[in-house]
């Protein structure tokens, strides 16, 4: 058994010598394969970089380019070393294998197909703020399985693809422009269209303000209060800088026009509720502010 084991190991040697040739050339072009499609893709990603602003798809694509390469190869090396008929096989029977992995691994399948088409149709871009099912963050990377996003927190959340082809989808600097509103409440006794006049004239100093076109400030009246008289004040602003400009602005914006109106006269008084006390068969009013 001993001598057999032997004579099977030397016919494997002998073997591996006389195909040392094709094997030595199968090991190359494998290499050079991959090697051609780093290349590729290194210079593909940086031509598409000078034409295409979205760098996801340009990663996207070079890595779609890599992958091709190196199947190349695979196939190549496989059939030196006379193993083409492994090599049909495999490529035949990918097709088979992706139909019975596509039902084991439906998800996975389902994530991928998502990334394909999300790298072409681009509802986002890296650097954008999205939000979807309550997640939001700013986009880092789209891979092939999952998106990167990393929240204000600092929290980084990697969403499936397929979570994002489903559901709707939120850009909040799509086109670098977001909505802003808030309301304030002006007293009774007060000059209302003087107020309106204070409020925007507080909101046109801010250069950070966008206007012009139909991006103007502009404010409706929106209810009459307890106490108040309730304006809603809408303002747009340059969404790009999310994390910086847009964290304070509204805060910002809102203690200048508080200031402005207490400078003026004017009293954002709270609301206040009257209750009567009755004694002796006579009402005794009590004001009760209510914050």
């Amino acid at each position: 058994m001993w001598q057999e084991f032997i004579k099977s190991f030397e016919e494997f040697q002998n073997s591996i010598i006389d195909q040392s040739p094709e094997i030595a050339v199968g090991i190359l072009m494998l290499i050079v394969f991959t090697f051609l499609g780093v290349f590729l893709r290194s210079v593909t990603q940086k031509r598409l970089s000078r034409r295409v602003e979205d760098r996801l798809l340009v990663n996207f694509i070079g890595r779609m380019i890599f992958l091709v390469f190196l199947i190349c190869g695979i196939t190549i090396f496989l059939n030196q070393i006379g193993l083409g008929k492994t090599a049909s096989g495999l490529l035949a029977g990918a097709g088979v294998s992706a139909i019975i992995l596509g039902f084991a691994f439906k998800d996975i399948g389902e994530n991928f197909l998502a990334g394909f088409f999300l790298a072409f149709s681009r509802p986002f871009g890296t650097g954008d703020y999205i939000e979807v099912e309550g997640l939001t963050g700013i986009v880092k990377a789209l891979n092939f399985r999952n998106t990167h996003i990393r929240t204000f927190e600092g929290k980084d959340i990697f969403i499936p693809n397929a979570m994002l082809i489903k559901n709707p989808l939120i850009n909040y600097t799509r086109d670098g422009l977001l909505r802003h509103d808030f309301v304030i409440g002006i007293d009774y006794g007060n000059d209302i269209l003087e107020a309106r006049r204070l409020i925007l004239k507080s909101i046109q100093a801010d250069q950070r303000i966008e206007q012009g076109n139909d991006l103007e400030p502009f404010m409706l009246l929106e209810e009459f209060g307890t106490s108040t008289v309730n304006i809603r004040v809408f303002y747009w602003i340059n969404s790009y800088n999310f994390t910086g400009q847009i964290a304070r602005l509204k805060t910002e914006v809102m203690n200048s026009i508080l200031l402005n109106l207490t400078k003026n006269g004017f009293s954002l008084p709270a609301d206040i509720v009257e209750l009567k006390i009755y004694q002796e068969g006579k009402p005794i009013p009590v004001q009760l502010m209510k914050n």
